[in-house]
Parts: structure tokens; sequence; C-alpha cells
């Protein structure tokens, strides 16, 4: 049932706050219940609410839809305070909830009642499930940030912005072109992007800058000590795509050893059909059970491909670019070792002085002929030119890239030379992009930023 007027007692409050506890769906921290009333006696809220997928757009929405919400809204909180202490003391009474301490809080809980369903307060329940009361209440005090996002489509056109959205005065841009970078953060607090090159020159004179967000983990785009040295704090996101990376490190792999490309047109071309024998065997394979995988980069992402490694029968070892990932569970190697004696070497590391060019024409003749090379963590870790003359030349079985030096490819990339393509497989950086890990990146941003109006830290990567 739908709430169909306002009349503000506390029979009708009683009942919105037990629909709210009942759409909550776990103990409700008592002070939360001070916000229910305010809110959903608000005309706006109560028409829309039922249309929102998350509070944070919900409150966007009311303050795209009216000047002075926020502040109408904390004066409302306080003058119904009073009446909310009545409706719950009412709730009580009736043993339409109880209340309990729960890890050192007085929560409510709902009781079994055959009050009606009122939709908007349950519904309101389900919005504030992961929202506390201090994150609710800095989207309503702290003052209008100015926020600009470089690079929204970077996480893709299908994701959910609005909680980013409900944090400031947002611009968002689809994407920014390095010459138009300095002039759309003129003026901005928090400045949010992905591969932007965050330098020096751009980064000079902005004196209302205190913040930049990246959609990425990696964060050699930005210049970190120019940030530090002028009080600019640079937060980037973490683990939110360690299983979608080793997912498609796996899909890369198995594309290369198991010769399905050239299976499938073998049936679809109706090859198949001429055959005189059910099976094919023509193109040849072999059990990744009896390779041996070698791992470069053992942080969450290279120990999720060692899983998988493992449970999938190869023996599995790893080299440790920068010698502070080690673990008993896996052999650790040193580097020449691991190229000569892996079958498989997937690369899971960041970008940086030590890593570019790592895999250059030296280190790639030292890898086995018939060994498959994956590459899911920056494109310069690999000479592309060095790789495309060994594959020319015959060596190595296949090679799957997700990352490359020049990104996208350039019109006569040195990759567009390689003589046999059935060789290597391409996708253009998505190893990251499911859709649940790319809400996953846009939701710490969002959460990143709450932090940091909250006074507090949170993935930050440049402090002293």
């Amino acid at each position: 049932m739908k709430l169909v007027d306002r009349m503000k007692d506390e029979e009708l409050g009683t009942a919105i706050l037990y629909n709210f506890t009942k759409g909550y769906g776990k103990p409700v921290p008592l002070e939360l219940y001070d916000v229910v009333l305010p809110l959903l006696y608000h005309d706006f809220i109560r028409e829309h609410v039922l249309t929102y997928t998350s509070l944070q757009e919900c409150i966007y929405q009311c303050i795209q839809n009216e000047k002075h919400f926020k502040q109408h809204l904390l004066e409302k909180i306080e003058d119904d305070k009073t009446m909310t202490s009545k409706a719950l003391g009412v709730a009580m009474i009736q043993h339409i909830l109880k209340f309990e301490i729960v890890d050192t809080v007085m929560c409510g809980v709902a009781l079994p009642t055959d009050i009606l369903d009122l939709n908007e307060a349950i519904w309101l329940g389900k919005l504030f499930q992961d929202v506390s009361l201090e994150d609710f209440m800095t989207l309503l005090k702290q003052e209008d940030t100015h926020i600009v996002v470089l690079q929204s489509a970077s996480v893709g056109k299908d994701v959910d912005l609005s909680k980013i959205a409900s944090l400031g005065q947002v611009t968002m841009y689809e994407d920014t072109k390095p010459s138009e970078i300095k002039g759309r953060i003129l003026g901005a607090d928090i400045v949010i992007t992905n591969k932007n090159e965050m330098t020096k020159e751009v980064l000079e004179g902005l004196k209302h800058l205190k913040l930049i967000c990246l959609f990425a983990t990696g964060t050699n785009n930005v210049d970190l000590e120019y940030c530090r040295d002028h009080g600019i704090k640079v937060a980037n996101v973490k683990d939110y795509s360690t299983k979608t990376v080793a997912q498609h490190t796996l899909a890369l792999l198995m594309h290369l050893v198991e010769k399905n490309v050239a299976y499938d047109h073998f049936v679809k071309s109706k090859a198949y059909c001429q055959s005189q024998c059910f099976s094919y065997f023509d193109d040849v394979f072999h059990d990744v059970a009896s390779m041996t995988w070698g791992i470069v980069g053992l942080g969450h992402i290279g120990r999720q491909v060692a899983g998988i490694a493992k449970a999938m029968g190869a023996k599995v070892q790893y080299y440790s670019t920068s010698g502070q990932n080690a673990t008993s569970d896996y052999q650790q190697v040193d580097f020449e070792t691991l190229l000569k004696t892996s079958d498989i070497i997937s690369i899971h590391a960041p970008l940086n002085e030590k890593t570019h060019y790592l895999f250059n024409e030296e280190a790639l003749r030292k890898m086995k002929p018939t060994a498959y090379l994956i590459n899911v963590g920056r494109g310069g870790i690999i000479e592309e030119k060095a790789l495309v003359k060994v594959l020319n030349e015959g060596h190595l079985a296949g090679v799957g890239l997700d990352v490359f030096e020049h990104e996208p490819l350039l019109e006569d990339d040195v990759l567009y030379s390689i003589q046999d393509m059935n060789k290597v497989i391409f996708t253009p950086h998505i190893a990251w992009g499911s859709i649940e890990a790319r809400q996953r990146c846009v939701d710490e941003v969002y959460k990143n930023i709450l932090a940091f109006l909250k006074g507090e830290e949170r993935n930050i990567v440049n402090n002293e």
C-alpha cells in the first residue's frame, strides 16, 4: 500500500517506522530513526522514492529539484525528533518493535504484526541498508564541493554514477583530451580520472584542488611528489577487479592453448561434414596440468591466478618484481629461471622503473620456444618491437595481450606486423572491466571521496 496522506500523528509514524525496520532487514540503530519521518513526510521523496535504486541518487534528485533541500531537511530532522520518539514509544507499547543492544548499539527490531505494508517506508529501509547515519549526515551538511569527472566513459556508460553525483556540484565529461584537462579542472576541489596525465604542468596553479581520485589501481599517470608537496591527496581503488582480471587471464590462455578458433572454423566451414572421422586433431593442444606456470608479480591478482593454475594441476612458480611479495605457498625463482623453465608466463605487475621493458628481446629469447606469454599488467612491461621480432622468427607458441605500449593502438602499430595472427590474441584493456568490477570501481571512488569529506583517509597513496 502506498502512503496517501501526511497526517503527522504517532499512529502513522509508528506504521512508517515499523515498515522502515521491516525493509531494513536487520536491527536498526536507534539514531537512524530520526531521519525516517522527515524523509517520508517530504513530498518529493514520498512521491519518487520507489523509483530510485540508491539513497544517494534519491538525495541528489531532491537537491536538483529543491534549491534549499539540504537546509530544510536538516531543520525537519531536528523538528521531528519528538514525534519520532513518541512513535517509537507507541511501537514498543503495542509490541510492534522491540529494542535490544547489538554490538553496544541500541537497535530496533520488527516483531510480527498485522500492520499493512507501506511500500515507500519499506523501500526507504532497503535504501538505507548500506548507509550509516554519519554518511547520510555528511551528504547533507557538507558545503557544495566542486567535483570534475574527466573520463566517465572509461568505466562504461552502463554503470551507476549517481552516488558520485550526490556528493556535490559534479561536472562529468565522457572523455578529456590532454589539452582540455587544465581548463576543465580550474576551480575543482576534487578531480576524478582514469588515465589522464596529471603532471606538474597540469596541476600548477590549481589552488582549490584537494583530492585526485582514480578509477584505477595504478598511479603512474599522477605526479605523486608534486601532489604531496602541494597538499593534494591522491586516492586509488584496490582489489575491485582481482577475480575479473584472473578470469580474463585464463580466458586469454585457453584461447591460445585449446586452439578453439581453428576448431570452431573447422566445424563452421563444414570441413567437419566432409571428415571421415568424428574427431579432428590437426591442431595439437596440451593439458595445462602438464605445464609449469610462471607468474610475474604475486600481488592480489597474481595470487588469484596462482590459485587457478594450481587448481588446474599446473606447477606454479613466481618472480616478485618488487621483492616484497613472498609466500611459501608457491616456489619463488629468479627471473632467468622463470623465463627458462616456464611453459606459461602471465604478467600481473605494475609498470615502474624495475618492470619497464622487463621482457626485452634478450628475456623473450630465454623463454621456451613452446611457451605462452600473457600480459594483463601494463603494456610497457613487454618491449613490443622485440616481441614481434621473436614471434615472426617462430619463437613462442602464443601471446595474449590485454595491455599495450600505446592505448589505443596506433594505426601503424608494430603489433600489426605479426605474420601469424593465429598465434596471438589481443583485447582492448578490458581484463579489469566486467560490469560488476566496473561498478565496484565506481563505488570505491565514492567511498574514497565520502571518507575525505568526513576528514578521513581511505586509499590515499601519497602520504609522507
